[in-house]
């Protein structure tokens, strides 16, 4: 049995993904697993979730008894429209992600009062309480400053939001130049009595970009573990995810420690980079750029999948 596992995240039921991946990555990885929300089929390797794709940590932790074995080394989990770089393959994925057994990997880890634009996470973490009615959760994480020795323990701080972290630059649409400059200086003027003003969170939280993530065997119990709390309390997934990765780790790798570098696609331009693929997937598999660790989003919906 090769030493790690790869677990397909799918934040919606999209049944006819599950094939294509499988020939995508049957020859690179032996054992294979795909968390498929509300899955009725019969495939013994798809296991079936229930949670809100927001958090889909709770997926993590849902089918943590499926996919668990003893004698695997790292559980290596990619969503299903990331499309992880050919060349690596369970020989030699500690390699390209700089892993031992101990080390874990996550894209980035980013302090939320490091956020330069406004992100309306950062809002729900800040309104995050563990105390949610009806989840007995508190006592199921670390207390507030065995935290944030953890978090200390790989250089990252937790510091006081400020107030454009939390109240969005307001827009004014549909009214008149004369009452759109009312408005814009009453938000001004919030905006400068509110300038040193300091939002502090209740719980160490850090965020990053989630769709792909390995977790170490030493990890992952724990991992695991934090990934239902946090699921269970509604905070979102690219907080959920590297806050337990941090409250769970020993050693982590981002991408900044590696030569082969994320692709996360958002903006037109951006998606300029796959037109020589002609929503080709077997062009996008031959002849995917050396330097790149994956491509996301890639819906497959949309491209000739014939491979």
């Amino acid at each position: 049995m090769r030493e790690v596992v790869l677990i397909i995240i799918y934040n919606h039921q999209y049944n006819k993904n599950i094939e294509i991946l499988e020939q995508i990555y049957k020859d690179r990885f032996s054992n294979i697993y795909h968390l498929v929300p509300f899955y009725t089929g019969e495939k013994k390797n798809v296991i079936p979730v229930y949670e809100c794709s927001y958090h889909f940590q709770g997926y993590v932790s849902q089918g943590f008894k499926s996919y668990f074995k003893e004698e695997y080394k790292h559980y290596f989990f990619v969503a299903d429209d990331l499309i992880l770089n050919p060349v690596i393959n369970e020989i030699n994925y500690t390699q390209h992600l700089k892993l031992n057994p101990e080390t874990s990997f996550l894209p980035e880890i980013i302090g939320l009062h490091q956020r330069k634009d406004f992100w309306t996470h950062v809002v729900g973490a800040f309104k995050w309480n563990v105390n949610l009615p009806g989840v007995e959760a508190k006592n199921q994480l670390p207390d507030y400053d065995v935290a944030l020795q953890l978090f200390e323990k790989f250089g990252l701080e937790i510091k006081p939001l400020k107030y454009l972290h939390i109240f969005k630059q307001k827009e004014f649409p549909g009214l008149s130049k004369i009452k759109k400059f009312k408005s814009y200086f009453l938000w001004k003027r919030r905006l400068y009595k509110n300038k040193n003003r300091e939002f502090h969170l209740s719980y160490p939280l850090v965020s990053a970009y989630s769709d792909i993530f390995v977790i170490s065997a030493e990890s992952i119990k724990k991992f695991s573990h934090y990934c239902g709390v946090f699921a269970s309390t509604k905070l979102f997934v690219e907080v959920a995810v590297p806050t337990s990765l941090v409250l769970s780790s020993s050693e982590i790798v981002t991408e900044k420690d590696l030569k082969l570098q994320g692709k996360a696609l958002w903006t037109k331009e951006q998606f300029q980079i796959l037109d020589k693929y002609e929503e080709r997937l077997n062009l996008l598999l031959n002849y995917f750029p050396e330097n790149h660790l994956y491509f996301h989003p890639i819906k497959l919906s949309k491209w000739n999948t014939e491979l």
